[in-house]
């Protein structure tokens, strides 16, 4: 049977569900919904089903715990920064790009953007959108080379990201190389990066590194320039 409930908080609906419990908050709207059951169909495939959906103006709300139960992922909320992990929480770590960096090469401050690309838009590859990066506008010579320096003085162990090409810049015919320099070391290097195809995914041991180096090249000889994302960048201590 379903039962009506009365007075929900539609400010707290998502956190209420999640929790399978409801709250009321002085200052938000109150609604009147009606809690219902609804089956999971995942890739074709039944699994168990909730009780305690709602749908408001035409959108269904159901609990996070029993979505990500019925996708074989695990839930981890953390309240004191209003996120939610789903699947593997992985360790402290800090976007690269929201980290202050020791030395840029290029022509200018103005061809390395950071968390947007060149035309101050959110990075794009391949259609995947990314909130944090960042967008080196490789000039229109073949071999033209940026970098960007950052001080790790050892803290890190790890570094990942996707490297790609900002879909502004997806129909040039050249490519970019990023090469991953660890205190004068090469750590890995990636080659052929072409704009349309999907991000390719990097992960570096930085283990005792003092200095992360990351070097951007062109590789064409048509006249344009390119748009090279490092995207998602993490540093993990």
């Amino acid at each position: 049977m379903q039962d009506k409930v009365k007075g929900i908080a539609i400010g707290l609906v998502v956190g209420s569900l999640i929790s399978s419990s409801a709250a009321i908050a002085a200052s938000s709207i109150k609604i009147d919904v009606v809690f219902q059951q609804v089956k999971y169909m995942i890739d074709g495939v039944q699994k168990p089903s909730t009780d305690a959906a709602i749908t408001y103006k035409g959108q269904l709300y159901v609990p996070l715990k029993d979505v990500t139960k019925a996708l074989g992922k695990e839930l981890n909320y953390d309240s004191k920064n209003s996120t939610a992990w789903i699947g593997k929480k992985p360790g402290s770590f800090k976007y690269l790009s929201d980290i202050n960096y020791a030395r840029l090469d290029a022509p200018s401050e103005s061809y390395i953007d950071f968390n947007q690309n060149y035309n101050r838009e959110k990075i794009q590859s391949a259609s995947n959108v990314y909130q944090k990066g960042i967008n080196f506008n490789t000039n229109y010579f073949n071999g033209s080379i940026e970098s960007i320096d950052y001080n790790l003085n050892g803290q890190y162990k790890k570094f990942t990201a996707f490297v790609g090409i900002d879909d502004k810049t997806k129909n040039s015919p050249d490519t970019v190389s990023f090469k991953f320099i660890g205190d004068d070391n090469e750590l890995l290097t990636v080659t052929d990066v072409k704009g349309g195809n999907n991000p390719i995914p990097v992960s570096v041991d930085l283990t005792g590194v003092l200095k992360l180096r990351v070097i951007v090249e062109k590789q064409g000889d048509s006249f344009t320039s390119i748009y090279a994302s490092l995207a998602d960048g993490k540093l993990f201590q």
